[in-house]
C-alpha cells in the first residue's frame, strides 16, 4: 500500500506523520482535535513544556475515549444518543461534569509537578 505524509500542527509546531494513502484527511482532523485540547490547556495553564502539555492532553484524551460510551447492537453511539430519554440525558450530563472535574483535578496535580 502506499504511504503518505500529512503534516500536523501540535502546539503551533508542524509534525510530519506517515500515513496510509487515503487516511490523509483522518490524520489531519485527529491533529486538529489535539491541537484544540492543547489551545484549551496553554489557555488554562500557559506554555508549560512541550512535552507535560503532550502528555496531559494524551490524558483528557484518553479519558474521554474511556467515558465514551460502547456500540450497542451495532449502532455507532451518535445514534444511540439520540434517542435517550431526558432521564438518560441527565446522567450523561452529569457523567461529562465529573469527567470535566477529573480532567482539573488531573490539571491541578500535573501543575504542582516540577
Amino acid at each position: 500500500m502506499n504511504q503518505s505524509i500529512v503534516t500536523v500542527r501540535l502546539n503551533g509546531q508542524p509534525y510530519q506523520m506517515g500515513c496510509d494513502a487515503g487516511q490523509e484527511a483522518h490524520i489531519e482532523a485527529l491533529g486538529r482535535d489535539v491541537e484544540s485540547v492543547l489551545n484549551e490547556l496553554t489557555g488554562t495553564v500557559g506554555q508549560i513544556g512541550e512535552a507535560r502539555l503532550l502528555a496531559m492532553a494524551a490524558l483528557i484524551i484518553a479519558d474521554r475515549k474511556s467515558e465514551m460510551p460502547t456500540r450497542e447492537d451495532g449502532l455507532d453511539a451518535t445514534v444511540a444518543t439520540a434517542s435517550l430519554s431526558s432521564d438518560e440525558l441527565e446522567q450523561l450530563a452529569s457523567r461529562i461534569e465529573a469527567m470535566a472535574g477529573r480532567v482539573s483535578q488531573l490539571n491541578a496535580q500535573l501543575a504542582k509537578l516540577p
